[in-house]
């Protein structure tokens, strides 16, 4: 072989090289961002088996999510490899769960994100703009949002619509308009004047797989309890921000 093919040759199978760590490269970014069953078959279908065990995840570092646990009997939020579990007693009351080993979700989507952007909250901005301030934020940082990211939001929230499943999905029951048995109420809540953190993921076209009927958000709140002290966590249906809450976006 002479020497101009040899180089020839090696400049190809760079190439080769290249390419191929490229794609892994992305195979590996595009991991970071997992999911565990759909809405449509978890509440829709009532396929709410353990699908994942949080440990099993968060053995890995940096991990965020927002999840429903099996059985819907609860709700669990991941903080950065901290997980919080808040289930319904059967007096109404809520309890902070214990995290064991075997702990599983029936639905869970989430990412391992190690470092973030922060963008302040300039205004106040009601519940019907919050997918749009998430996306809009988003884009001018340059993240592609036609495929799903977690965020946090971090601040003081003068009103949140809240839930904690328990059994079944009050959102559901209220657009069939059901009424739900006894032991599958869930808790309800309007939070007023709430300091905690905003969990969750932005999804586009994602209803009844990651999203909830008109929303690109599924959005979980964490917060400290005054009476217990314990951490809480349960879904949002509805958030008001106002100015000096933090955006985290990743970077």
């Amino acid at each position: 072989m002479s020497r101009r093919a040899l180089v020839v040759l090696l400049g190809l199978l760079a190439g080769m090289i290249g390419d191929l760590n490229g794609a892994i490269a992305e195979e590996a970014k595009d991991s970071d961002f997992v999911q565990y069953g759909k809405m449509h078959e978890v509440i829709g279908q009532q396929k709410h088996q353990g699908r994942v065990k949080f440990a099993d995840l968060t053995a890995k570092p940096h991990f965020y999510g927002v999840a429903a646990l099996e059985s819907l009997a609860g709700e669990a939020t991941v903080l950065d490899g901290q997980v919080t579990l808040t289930k319904l007693n059967p007096d109404g009351v809520l309890s902070s769960e214990t995290l064991s080993p075997k702990t599983q979700a029936a639905l869970l989507v989430g990412a391992y994100v190690e470092s973030w952007t922060k963008h302040p909250v300039t205004k106040t901005i009601q519940s019907d703009d919050f997918d749009s301030l998430i996306e809009q934020t988003a884009k001018n940082t340059g993240i592609n949002t036609d495929e799903p990211f977690m965020f946090v939001i971090q601040g003081d929230f003068p009103q949140v619509r809240f839930h904690v499943i328990n059994g079944a999905c009050p959102l559901r029951a209220r657009m069939r308009k059901e009424v739900l048995p006894e032991g599958k109420k869930p808790y309800e809540a309007d939070l007023m004047n709430i300091t905690g953190k905003l969990v969750g993921v932005f999804a586009r076209d994602s209803v009844g797989n990651i999203t909830h009927p008109a929303t690109s958000t599924h959005l979980h709140l964490l917060y400290k309890d005054d009476e217990s002290g314990e951490m809480r966590t349960g879904h949002v249906e509805q958030v008001t921000l106002q100015p000096g809450a933090i955006l985290l976006l990743p970077e």
